[in-house]
């Protein structure tokens, strides 16, 4: 095992110069297991010990929490303006098309996440196991987390390894230029066991297998364990962020510190060794950095390395962002970490604990670390749960960060609050077109004295404004089913995916209240019709182009066709936003068909555009092999 220490230099303000170290360890791990979900049925049936869950440290102070909690109610009939200048709203607001029950166990916190491809299949993930349904809801399989690192061969969960008897926080993500799924969660909450368990889907179908590992979750031995993993991934790399916490102790005595994991796809899709970068030691005036969130690009693959957002997620209020980037992939000889110190134009803050109906019941908040992010056109914006100084309320901050690579990036943003609920627990995603634009779409958990638990969702627009809120899913009930007492458990995250092969397309999940005063999961399907974007939902008088062969090798075909005589564009973009080739041409009425040679093309996935007369007639994609 080799240690390398960079130095990294940085600039605080204009003048203030000071210097932190990073330490870089290289490792490998092995193949564990390969696990098959059609093999669960030769699985004997028995009774296995379960530990014990360990709550998490809390980040922050009970007497900050408290000051919020007080403020809130302080203020909590306050009114707050739209954040949009001028009080005006976008005027384009998320369609919800459809949505079903996505993973769920009553009495467990929902901290759920979801991921779907290009072959309509959704892989929900809960803090206990995993369902695979098509886009219609239908369920394909499910099975739980423990059943991973198992020898398919054996007859038991965990044979020939340490059984999994505590599985959370999973994560999933769907790798459009690989075409397969990754699965991250952790198993254990002290130092006597704890591990993450890294899992490969064998193929694009999540139901043909997984290559699974395991990362040590004690890196430096001693009573620490591995808390709260965020992932991301570039054209080559998976990043795991985790924090690294104490036995039996609170935030305050038994935080150590935040750590990045960097490992290659392509070894842990072909099942061979899997070898590792391991970032640590990320400080700030010798205090390590909490809570570091990686920032995915928002069309995959990205440029080499990543960014990553930190904040100071624990203070009643604060605008420092720490600026984190690693230079190049696993595959670079001399990878570099790098951090900036930003101020953001707002104050974030810890949030209150939000309301719930009927009186007397409230829902965690947790602390007001970054949970979503993504980088597109020289912009990183990034979401957060956060307090509102003006109304009192748990709230949404909505940053944007401009120019990331230059010497002096600057944030701009806004709060979303409203005055009838709380939010909390963002997401967010890209929901721009590949070339320009700045739209998104951020999704949060909702309750209020008035509103049940619910998921809902919000447009942020090229011009800055943001749309009305849409609820996805509305609550039953309130949500009372997993601590004895009037502060529940909400889940620590949500999330949201926009469909590579139709990007007007997005599908995400979040919580509710059901009407036994349970938590939920929903899945909900939304799409977006935003002209300024150039991609659309295609309408009854038009057809959608299917290119042919798909994938290709050399020559495409991309059928259409034209009402009238017009002035006819067929643009194609990569995986990336970039434009790779541009046809225009007039074309009589009728049917058409243009005929593209891609020989010349990058392997990898593609996007085209049909324009007739400036209006898109049609979109799809196609793979180049």
């Amino acid at each position: 095992m080799r240690i390398y220490l960079l130095l990294i230099v940085f600039f605080l303000g204009l003048n203030a110069q000071a210097q932190e170290s990073a330490t870089l360890t290289k490792g490998a791990v092995p193949l564990l297991s390969v696990f098959e979900p059609d093999s669960l049925h030769r699985f004997q049936s028995g009774i296995y010990t379960i530990a014990k869950a360990m709550p998490s440290p809390a980040i922050y102070d009970p007497a900050i929490k408290q000051q919020a909690n007080a403020l809130r109610e302080k203020l909590k009939n306050t009114p707050y303006p739209p954040v949009s200048s001028g009080n005006k709203r976008a005027g384009i607001a998320p369609q919800v098309v459809s949505g079903f029950v996505g993973a769920h166990v009553p009495g467990t916190p929902n901290d759920n996440n979801m991921a779907i491809n290009n072959d309509s299949l959704v892989v929900s993930v809960w803090n206990t196991y995993i369902r695979v349904y098509n886009t219609n809801g239908v369920l394909k399989k499910n099975w739980g987390l423990e059943f991973f690192p198992s020898d398919p061969k054996a007859t038991k969960p965990g044979s020939g390894v340490s059984a999994l008897n505590r599985a959370y926080d999973p994560k999933v993500v769907f790798d459009p230029v690989s075409n397969r799924f990754i699965i991250v969660f952790l198993e254990g909450s002290e130092s006597s066991d704890t591990r993450i368990i890294v899992s490969f889907s064998k193929t694009s179908n999540p139901l043909d297998g997984w290559n699974v590992y395991q990362l040590n979750g004690k890196p430096f031995g001693g009573t620490q364990w591995t808390d709260y993993p965020m992932i991301a991934i570039n054209n080559e790399d998976l990043f795991i962020t985790v924090n690294i916490l104490k036995d039996n102790t609170d935030w305050r005595d038994g935080f150590q510190q935040s750590i990045i994991w960097q490992l290659p796809k392509a070894r842990g899709y072909a099942a061979d060794t899997l070898q590792y970068n391991l970032w640590s030691n990320l400080r700030h005036n010798g205090k390590p950095i909490w809570s570091i969130c990686p920032v995915q690009d928002a069309y995959q693959p990205g440029e080499e390395g990543l960014y990553f957002l930190s904040v100071r997620p624990g203070d009643a209020s604060n605008d420092t962002v720490f600026l984190h980037r690693i230079s190049h992939n696993h595959s670079h000889a001399n990878p570099q970490y790098s951090y900036k110190i930003l101020k953001a134009d707002k104050q974030y803050g810890l949030p209150p604990a939000a309301p719930q109906k009927p009186a007397g019941f409230r829902l965690q908040t947790n602390d007001a670390r970054v949970l979503g992010s993504f980088y597109v056109n020289n912009k990183i914006q990034y979401v957060q749960t956060c307090n509102n100084t003006i109304n009192g309320r748990s709230s949404v901050f909505h940053g944007v960060i401009q120019f990331p690579a230059s010497a002096n990036p600057t944030i701009t943003s806004n709060i979303i609050s409203y005055d009838s609920m709380d939010i909390a627990y963002p997401t967010i995603v890209h929901a721009g077109n590949n070339v320009f634009g700045r739209q998104s779409l951020i999704t949060f958990s909702h309750s209020g004295e008035t509103v049940l638990p619910g998921t809902s969702v919000v447009y942020f627009d090229n011009n800055g404004e943001y749309s009305n809120v849409v609820t996805t899913r509305k609550g039953d009930g309130y949500i009372n089913s997993f601590i004895a007492d009037s502060v529940e458990r909400w889940g620590d995250y949500t999330s949201i995916q926009r469909r590579y092969n139709n990007p007007n397309e997005f599908w995400l999940v979040g919580s509710y209240g059901k009407s036994n005063n349970t938590v939920g999961t929903w899945i909900s399907k939304v799409v977006m019709n935003d002209p300024t974007v150039g991609i659309q939902t295609n309408t009854a008088n038009s057809k959608q182009a299917d290119a042919y062969p798909n994938p290709v090798a050399d020559v495409m075909t991309v059928p259409f066709e034209t009402e009238l005589a017009a002035e006819v564009s067929l643009v194609i973009t990569d995986a990336a936003g970039r434009l790779v080739y541009q046809l225009t041409e007039f074309q009589e009425a009728g049917k058409q068909k243009a005929i593209i040679n891609v020989s010349e093309f990058q392997t990898g996935i593609y996007f085209y555009t049909v324009s007739v007369e400036g209006k898109i007639k049609s979109n799809g994609s196609f793979s180049k092999q």
